[in-house]
């Protein structure tokens, strides 16, 4: 048995996409995937397409997590995408090509979440078990949900790239923008808290995942 992170990606409402759109967003979903699964070795099990409109993956940590998801928002935009995320146990061996065959209390925590998510009409949710930490984080995700949902991707790339480290300079460079404009979606879009945030919720999961393996 195996205490790891599962995370579950939804594309949302892409059936009500043209053909064309369905497939360029698709076709955006597979190359972004392809791209975080061979820049980052902390992966367990690679993200991989399981249906047409959902993925899944394992993670060992969540150190790269959010900066993850916030790729593959800035790839898709406008198309959206819930995540679902639980630290929990996973009690069939680790598929290392695919992730897919695999089973526990994890993936059906996190399979929960993506359905609390459909109801909610949320972006981002977390299942570990300490259920008033969870209470909190969740609070919190929803609220960056509601902020995500008027973003431009760039705004996605910019937070992607903050979770990287990286300074405006660069930043501005990278995406030919001017720095008054890239400090100008930090100051809109509250990327410096929501960097903080989830950088602390990535170290509770972290927390969670490190008591369970004792």
């Amino acid at each position: 048995m195996t205490h790891a992170i599962v995370l579950i990606g939804d594309l949302i409402e892409s059936r009500k996409l043209s053909d064309r759109g369905r497939a360029a967003t698709q076709k955006d979903l597979k190359n972004v995937l392809g791209q975080i699964n061979r820049d980052a070795p902390g992966i367990l099990s690679p993200l991989t397409i399981t249906l047409g409109d959902e993925f899944q993956a394992v993670y060992q940590s969540a150190g790269s997590l959010f900066t993850h998801l916030w790729t593959i928002m800035a790839a898709i935009h406008p198309v959206y995408a819930r995540f679902s995320v639980s630290a929990g146990a996973i009690t069939t061996p680790i598929n290392r090509k695919q992730a897919i065959g695999m089973d526990g209390p994890a993936f059906h925590a996190a399979r929960d979440g993506v359905n609390i998510l459909k109801n909610d009409e949320g972006l981002l949710r977390v299942n570990i078990p300490n259920p008033e930490i969870e209470r909190l984080m969740n609070a919190s995700l929803m609220l960056v949900s509601k902020e995500m949902l008027s973003w431009n991707s760039n705004r996605f790339h910019i937070l992607q790239k903050l979770g990287q480290g990286e300074e405006v300079s660069r930043i501005a460079a990278d995406m030919g923008l001017s720095e008054v404009a890239v400090y100008k979606n930090r100051k809109a879009g509250a990327l410096d808290v929501i960097h903080e945030l989830t950088s602390g919720l990535a170290g509770l999961i972290d927390s969670e995942i490190k008591k369970q393996q004792l």
